[in-house]
């Protein structure tokens, strides 16, 4: 279990990298309320993003696939937790952020989904 949080860390990591090269402030990381916890809460153009970060190793299945109605769900009252105690009139986008380690010694892939809701 220590290996698979340790890789889920990294990617998460990578995606947070990946976002502050594409000019994204990152507000808040691995922000739980109750049992919802949001990846990575960033800010860009007044807009806030919920992302979610899913990381695999090889193409077996679609990352994207890991984000069930359930975790939609989650994302969702997890944003509306945050928004009440952080009052934004800023619009919110759910993005899916995959990482995906195709061949170990290979560059990981990172595929970026502007909307989970769109998967």
């Amino acid at each position: 279990m220590a290996r698979h949080n340790e890789f889920g860390r990294w990617g998460e990591d990578l995606a947070a990298k990946y976002l502050e090269e594409q000019g994204f402030e990152i507000l808040a990381r691995n922000w739980r309320h109750e049992h919802k916890e949001v990846d990575i809460i960033a800010q860009k153009d007044d807009t806030l993003y919920f992302v979610e970060v899913k990381t695999r190793h090889g193409e077996e299945w679609n990352a994207e696939d890991a984000v069930t109605s359930k975790k939609r769900t989650l994302l969702w009252r997890a944003m509306m937790a945050w928004k009440l105690q952080h009052p934004s009139p800023m619009p919110v986008r759910y993005p899916v952020i995959a990482i995906v380690i195709h061949e170990p010694g290979t560059p990981p892939e990172i595929r970026w989904h502007d909307d989970i809701w769109d998967l």
